[in-house]
């Protein structure tokens, strides 16, 4: 028989690198509901699909995608402080990081109508002809990066002309400016200010003027990069500012039939800002991106269908589990709800860990993964996930690494939460017990740690409603055992 690692290839574990992903992964329910123009938030955690999802729209044509054009903005390497350098003080701080979202977001609209209206053959109106003019002289680009728009020669001139004007009366080379060179002059600060929101309002009423039928989704990806702990404060009245610029948006008559605004956000990042009616905009807007054992096994049965040889005959009613040789692990366990069991409930997860199985498989007479390989994978996996959830939270909780020292020296994966004070005091001894009250419940709303339900340990991963209850014990990560070393119990505990 043939065997598994000659046909089942090592897969790609981030949606940016796997190439083929829209192949067998987004059939989703959450593609479905974003072309619903009801919903425009999207929301999940590290690993579970946000990306994966943003590469579908961006990749999409717009007759799979109800006749919406994407325009896709990355954030990966923003300058986030650079939304500070818009606050204006007689507006206040608010009103102007919405404007420099707007700003943002018609500078690119803009561009992309004239590009589509071009394609299609349609004239420009005196507006757009204007308009494509300006944008190439500013921003020295037909379709200029996120960089050009908000750092270009609109901090250097002293005067805009609008819609209809002799732009040949402008002086336009002026030279370009760098987000250093603005933050540090106040001058710029104010001319970048200034021309941008009245440049803003140019291009926005000639958007509204000039769209027509077009529709389009703006949808914005890794709003979560390069965030320092240090500045959380601050980038959280920008994220506030975005979203409300696009619940606006999608509540404008003369707007939401033609542009919906899509953030990709992390479901923490979501849960710590404050503004007013979150949780109506949550349960009337937000699509949160959320796994079942079944929808994950669909996920990665559609690549084992993918690479299958057509000659080959495996038991395609156990899907994911057709790989290996057992039906059955230890206590009673479908081998794919083993895998499950020691996951977030991930697709990351969930890949990774099958890599893993496919690093310790040796050719046999089946020709399939065996029970053996499943254990043993589980080492590498557990060292997977802790470098996961290092890199999850290092930025936004910069303590991550010192708290899950703390459940290693617990040395037991199950604890009482007196084990937990006595450890997490020796090793945050200027801790309040408020601090301990608050990393606890981190620990636990991010799956961290979980207790018993109806006889069964689950995680809020697996069980979302699960609500803590410090009278009760609790169980570290099945996924974590082997990083941090941990025992079952202590003789003591038996």
């Amino acid at each position: 028989m043939i065997d598994i690692k000659d046909w089942l290839p090592e897969f790609e574990v981030s949606a940016e690198t796997d190439s083929e992903l829209q192949k067998y992964f987004l059939q989703t329910p959450e593609v479905q509901k974003i072309l619903n123009r009801k919903y425009w938030l999207v929301l999940g955690r590290k690993g579970t699909g946000k990306t994966a999802i943003f590469k579908y729209l961006e990749s999409s044509q717009p007759d799979e995608l109800n006749g919406n054009y994407v325009i896709s903005l990355n954030f990966k390497d923003y300058p986030w402080p650079a939304h500070r350098l818009y606050k204006e003080s007689l507006a206040g701080e608010l009103s102007a990081y919405q404007k420099s979202w707007r700003f943002l977001f018609f500078v690119k609209l803009i561009s992309k109508l004239i590009e589509l209206k071009e394609l299609k053959g349609e004239s420009l109106s005196s507006e757009l002809k204007w308009a494509k003019k300006y944008i190439n002289k500013v921003f020295g680009n037909p379709d200029p990066t996120l960089l050009e728009v908000l750092f270009s020669k609109l901090a250097r001139i002293k005067k805009l002309k609008g819609p209809g004007a002799d732009l040949e009366d402008i002086d336009f080379n002026v030279g370009e400016v760098s987000f250093d060179e603005v933050a540090d002059n106040k001058e710029l600060q104010s001319n970048l200010r200034s021309n941008a929101f009245t440049l803003l309002n140019y291009f926005e009423t000639i958007f509204k003027n000039n769209v027509g039928d077009f529709k389009f989704f703006i949808i914005m990806d890794q709003l979560d990069e390069n965030w320092l702990s240090s500045e959380i404060e601050e980038y959280s009245k920008v994220l506030i500012n975005l979203i409300n610029v696009a619940r606006n948006i999608s509540t404008d008559s003369k707007l939401n039939k033609n542009l919906k605004i899509i953030p990709f956000l992390r479901t923490d990042i979501y849960d710590t800002l404050k503004f007013n009616d979150k949780n109506k905009l949550f349960q009337d807007t937000a699509i949160v991106i959320s796994w079942t054992n079944e929808s994950l096994d669909d996920m990665f049965f559609e690549r084992v269908k993918k690479y299958k040889p057509s000659d080959l005959d495996l038991d395609m009613s156990k899907k994911s589990g057709a790989l290996f040789e057992v039906t059955y692990v230890r206590q009673g366990t479908p081998p794919f709800n083993f895998i499950t069991r020691r996951s977030f409930f991930r697709p990351r997860d969930v890949i990774v860990y099958f890599n893993k199985i496919r690093e310790q498989h040796t050719a046999n007479k089946t020709g399939l993964y065996t029970s053996k390989e499943l254990y043993d994978a589980a080492v590498e996996a557990s060292t997977s996930v802790y470098n996961e959830i290092i890199d999850e939270w290092s930025n936004q909780f910069p303590n991550i690494e010192r708290l899950l020292t703390v459940l290693q020296i617990i040395s037991v994966e199950t604890f009482e939460f007196e084990d937990f004070s006595d450890k997490y005091k020796l090793e945050f001894s200027e801790a309040t017990e408020g601090d301990l009250r608050k990393d606890l419940n981190f620990l636990f709303n991010n799956s961290i740690i979980g207790q018993k339900k109806q006889g069964r340990w689950e995680y809020v991963s697996s069980l979302p409603n699960l609500k803590i209850n410090i009278e009760k014990d609790f169980r570290t990560h099945q996924s974590l055992k082997y990083r941090l070393q941990l025992i079952e119990s202590r003789p003591s505990q038996n």
